[in-house]
C-alpha cells in the first residue's frame, strides 16, 4: 500500500510538471496613456448680430444712415478644431483654426433722400478664418463629467463682406442689387469670448462637450481709413459643441 501511495505522488508531480506555464503580466502606471495632448473638433451653432462701435452710424455712403435703423441678426454655423495641451489637471492651453461667419440685416434703410419712400433692406453676410487661443479651466465633478470655463482671444482674418439690397417689391423702386466690400475690410481683427459648460467622458480617451458661449468682435469690420462706412462689428451668442480626443 505504501508503494501505491508513493507511485501516486510521483505521478501527480510529473503531471503538474507537464502543464504549460502561463505568463504572468504585471501592469504598471507606465502602461497607462499619459499623453497631455487632446484634439477638439468643434461645431458651433449661434445667433450673430450687428453692433455699432461708439454708436457711430453717420460715417456712411447711405445718405440718411441713422442709429435708429434696426438690424436683425441671423443664425450661423462655425466649424474648426483646437489642439489642447494639459499643463495640469485643471489648466489646459489650446490653439485652433475656425471657419467663422457673421450675418445681419439692416431694415428699412433710406438709400436716396430724393425718394425717401424707397425703403430697402441691406442683408449682410461676412466670412473669416479665425485662430482662437483658449484657456480651459476644468474641474472634475465625477468620473465621467468635467465642468469647464473657457475664456479665449481670437485673431480674425476677414475675407468676404457681401451685401444684398432688397426693396421688397416697392412700386417704382430700383431693382434689387448686390455688392461686396472684400477689398475694404479690416484684414486682422481681434475678438474676445468665453464659453461655459462641460465634457462628458465616454472613455478616458473620448469625450463629448457642450458649452454656452458669447463672442464680441473688437474692431471695425470695414477699415475706417479705407472706406466710408458705418463702424459695424459682430456680437455672437450660441453653443460650442463637439468631441474631444486624447492621443
Amino acid at each position: 500500500m505504501r508503494k501505491l501511495f508513493t507511485l501516486g505522488f510521483i505521478f501527480i508531480g510529473l503531471s503538474l510538471m507537464g502543464q504549460v506555464d502561463d505568463d504572468i503580466h504585471y501592469y504598471t502606471d507606465s502602461d497607462v496613456n499619459k499623453s497631455r495632448f487632446n484634439l477638439a473638433l468643434n461645431l458651433n451653432p449661434y445667433y450673430t448680430d450687428m453692433r455699432l462701435i461708439n454708436s457711430d452710424a453717420s460715417n456712411s455712403l447711405f445718405n440718411t444712415y441713422s442709429e435708429e435703423f434696426k438690424a436683425t441678426g441671423s443664425f450661423k454655423l462655425d466649424y474648426g478644431l483646437d489642439l489642447f495641451y494639459e499643463i495640469g489637471p485643471s489648466f489646459h492651453l489650446g490653439i485652433g483654426i475656425v471657419r467663422a461667419h457673421g450675418g445681419y440685416t439692416w431694415q428699412d434703410v433710406v438709400l436716396d433722400t430724393l425718394n425717401p419712400s424707397f425703403l430697402a433692406d441691406n442683408e449682410v453676410d461676412i466670412t473669416m478664418f479665425s485662430i482662437p487661443i483658449k484657456v480651459n479651466f476644468t474641474t472634475r465633478i465625477s468620473d465621467v463629467f468635467s465642468l469647464e470655463v473657457v475664456p479665449m482671444v481670437e485673431m480674425n482674418f476677414l475675407d468676404q463682406y457681401n451685401g444684398k439690397i432688397s426693396y421688397n417689391g416697392n412700386t417704382n423702386a430700383p431693382a434689387d442689387s448686390t455688392f461686396n466690400l472684400n477689398n475694404d475690410l479690416t484684414k486682422l481683427n481681434w475678438s474676445v469670448g468665453i464659453a461655459l459648460g462641460g465634457t462628458y467622458w465616454v472613455s478616458s480617451e473620448f469625450g463629448i462637450f457642450a458649452r454656452g458661449s458669447v463672442r464680441y468682435l473688437l474692431n471695425d469690420i470695414v477699415d475706417p481709413d479705407g472706406y466710408s462706412w458705418p463702424r459695424e462689428t459682430l456680437l455672437n451668442f450660441g453653443l460650442n459643441t463637439g468631441v474631444r480626443i486624447r492621443f
